[in-house]
């Protein structure tokens, strides 16, 4: 593999610098054997590290301290829309995955329940590709580690000190220029003390959950250890009355490493490994019918209920994710110089299976697999806590990506394609495989001048240079000739490289009127290199020209009443340009470009009526439309359409009240999320449909109330989501064409959110 000879030399560049490493982003740098933040309560105690779930400051229990401007900073201070949630607020809330951060971010859209590939949009920027060599427009990064494909979005939070939502462009400081956003989780580092915690979690349809952590001492003030895992298992909710078990089904295990090593008072060095393993049934996918026609009889065994899967044939997935980290932070010239060398490995498949038949051949399967190899390199510094600061510092990524679908179609008689392609039970069989290597060279930097202690000033910019080839082959197994519906010729080989680069500026501006509030204006751009047409049906070596962001964007970050109230705010207008959409229109799966505009409004806020009593409202308000969209495989023209996957407004309200007791303290803790309904194809047809279109909205109730014991030793809790039990689609497909010719009926394969769960948390720690 390309990437091997690159993990030594990076070992060798790190012992350079002194082994390089983590705590590299302090607003006043302090040495590095020294910074200790106290642990935090409930599961997993915080480490004495350079990501800290939460500190104190004067007035106000639980700020967050984030490092999205690679300093350590509160979210107050950061001169863009972020939100932040501390482990403990995550654990609280049953938040365990990238999915559910739904929950607690307005706005957003991150759907896993297709195994094989995640759908996540931030501001209308949205991935729905399954192409080897494209970027995400939302990056994932595990302590600043850059995960490289869609379906990593399955990964486990657990052993988590916080995780920070960054919305926007991030193209400056960040290891990997995105133009939508970023979702950055930090695990708990070790810690020189002796400690454990374990969790327990049980809940309806077979849930259970434990987590645990181990800390401890080697070496004294040299040498920590600390071990985590996590384990998840449930029978299921989504009924499947045409075979056995439920979807949802899910069995995973999960388990991390770490070592702590400060050879002397100035560095800090980190040693991580991970692994995980998870198989199950796939997520909650259904079929629903547009209009009130009547089911046709080939429809077979078909019940039109909610939370019901009509399919004949299960749909199997297993992932494993595993790799591991060395980083490095040491004091240097009053600031810190970090060295962060990643190496992940991903092996997944999967076997979706659409639409309901009078047989046990579906009408149309998809099944997957994939094998991706990436190593990551960063080096950085950045400067003390002076009039002028800066960060500077350089990346790099090689990735080896590998792609197998089997198409497997089988239209049902009478249908669209079914004259095109043999009918079922007969199956046509596609196979295609991608493999490609992506490198990428990186070097940023970004220097902030305060003119007064009040007003200041920040410029920076990264040039990114990404180099991408792919081999495509493409074939059927079971017909030699052409299939005239996806002009297949039979058997595809081609393969291509093409190299982009782009450099992408951030200015800033800040001001602080009063010591409440914080003003910012933010120009940056952001950048997504381009790649190759996922469509093997055609020229699969076409290439895809880059996507390119540009987002300006002014808010207000306050706090008033002797901290009681927070709000912050901010408005932006985000252009995109060559914008890489995917579309299965026609079915055939393609991937061309396009131009969209996204407008809103962000709205935090928290009020703090006693130190036991508050709540929060969280808002999102985004405006997105396709300024230019044509699709060259269906010769239609999307101009003007909404933006899919974009609610244009959601809502967060929630609250909590604590009552203290002699022996403890209890905790009631509820949130309602609320979302207008969203579109999920470019054609924008969905509305027609108002059983599905309605569908979409959002509306979601989540309680909590939990017992802390007064030493904060150990707790329990009850929880239910979805309490309310509203069903709601969160993806759809039309696929009407496999299944009758169009008429008044539109036939919709949809994924759906998952019934009432309910269940109760023991935890405990030393």
């Amino acid at each position: 593999m390309r990437t091997k000879y690159l993990t030594s030399s990076a070992l060798v560049a790190i012992a350079a610098f002194g082994a390089i490493p983590v705590a590299a982003q302090q607003v006043t740098p302090v040495p590095a054997a020294a910074r200790e933040v106290p642990p935090s309560p409930v599961a997993a105690p915080t480490a004495a590290d350079a990501a800290p779930a939460a500190v104190a400051t004067p007035g106000v229990e639980g700020d967050i301290i984030v490092t999205a401007q690679r300093r350590e900073s509160t979210v107050r201070q950061v001169p863009f829309s972020i939100a932040a949630f501390s482990g403990d607020q995550l654990r609280s809330q049953q938040v365990f995955s990238p999915a559910a951060l739904t929950q607690t971010v307005p706005g957003i859209t991150i759907n896993t329940s297709d195994k094989s590939l995640s759908i996540v949009a931030i501001r209308g920027n949205v991935s729905t590709f399954r192409t080897a060599t494209l970027d995400t427009p939302v990056a994932f990064f595990l302590d600043d580690v850059y995960y490289i494909a869609n379906n990593d979005l399955n990964a486990n939070f657990y052993d988590t000190s916080r995780v920070e939502v960054l919305r926007g462009p991030q193209g400056t400081l960040f290891g990997r220029n995105v133009v939508g956003g970023a979702i950055s989780v930090f695990t708990n580092n070790p810690a020189f003390k002796t400690d454990y915690a374990a969790s327990i979690t049980g809940g309806n349809a077979g849930y259970l959950r434990t987590e645990g952590m181990v800390n401890g001492v080697v070496l004294e003030d040299k040498l920590a250890a600390r071990i985590a895992f996590s384990t998840e298992r449930s029978d299921g909710l989504i009924k499947t009355p045409n075979q056995p078990g439920n979807f949802g089904e899910v069995d995973s295990e999960s388990v991390r490493g770490k070592l702590l090593f400060t050879p002397t008072p100035t560095l800090k060095i980190v040693a991580s490994a991970d692994y995980s393993h998870s198989t199950g049934n796939g997520g909650s996918v259904q079929l629903m019918v547009g209009g009130n026609g009547a089911i046709p009889a080939t429809f077979g065994n078909y019940r039109q209920e909610k939370w019901v899967n009509n399919d004949y044939a299960r749909a199997p997935f297993s992932q494993r994710l595993r790799g591991g980290y060395l980083r490095g932070d040491l004091d240097l010239f009053g600031g810190a110089l970090t060295s962060i060398s990643g190496y992940r490995l991903n092996d997944s498949s999967s076997f979706l299976d659409n639409l309901p038949t009078g047989t046990v051949q579906p009408v149309f399967g998809l099944g997957q697999s994939v094998r991706n190899r990436s190593f990551t390199q960063e080096v950085r510094f950045a400067s003390g806590a002076n009039r002028l600061s800066y960060v500077v510092g350089a990346y790099f990524l090689s990735a080896d990506v590998a792609t197998k679908n089997i198409f497997d179609y089988s239209p049902l008689p009478g249908s669209s394609i079914g004259g095109a392609i043999p009918p079922n039970p007969r199956v046509t069989n596609i196979t295609r495989q991608q493999s490609g290597h992506i490198r990428s060279l990186a070097a940023f930097g970004e220097f902030t001048f305060a003119l007064t202690d009040r007003f200041s000033l920040a410029a920076g910019g990264r040039y990114t240079s990404d180099r991408k080839s792919v081999v495509y082959d493409a074939f059927s197994t079971t017909n030699t000739g052409p299939i005239a519906v996806f002009a297949f010729p039979g058997t595809v080989h081609a393969a291509g490289e093409q190299t982009w680069n782009a450099f992408t500026p951030r200015f800033t501006a800040k001001w602080k009127p009063i010591d409440e509030v914080n003003l910012y204006a933010t120009y940056v751009k952001g950048f997504k290199s381009g790649g190759f047409v996922d469509n093997a049906y055609l020229n699969p070596t076409i290439p895809l020209n880059p996507e390119k962001a540009t987002n300006i964007e002014i808010g207000a970050k306050s706090r008033f009443l002797d901290n009681k109230i927070d709000i912050n705010v901010s408005v932006f207008r985000q252009e995109t340009k060559n914008l890489q959409n995917f579309s299965g229109a026609g079915g055939l799966a393609h991937t061309y470009n396009g131009t969209s505009l996204a407008k809103g409004l962000e709205l935090e806020s928290v009020v703090r009526f006693t130190n036991n009593l508050r709540m929060n409202l969280n808002y999102s308000h985004i405006v997105g439309t396709y300024t230019s969209l044509k699709d060259p495989a269906v010769v239609a023209n999307y101009s003007g359409n909404p933006i899919k996957y974009t609610p244009r407004d959601a809502v967060i309200v929630g609250g909590s009240y604590k009552h203290d007791l002699t022996n403890g303290a209890l905790t009631l803790q509820s949130d309602f999320n609320f979302s207008t309904r969203v579109h999920t194809d470019d054609a924008n047809t969905l509305p027609l449909y108002g059983n599905i279109y309605d569908a979409t909205k959002g509306r979601t109730l989540n309680t909590r109330l939990t017992y802390d014991s007064a030493d904060g030793r150990w707790s329990v809790g009850l929880w239910a989501k979805n309490v309310l039990n509203r069903y709601q689609v969160v993806l759809a497909d039309d696929i009407t064409s496999f299944l009758v010719a169009p008429g008044n009926n539109r036939y919709w394969k949809v994924f759906t959110n998952t019934p009432r769960t309910f269940g109760a948390t023991l935890s405990f720690k030393k």
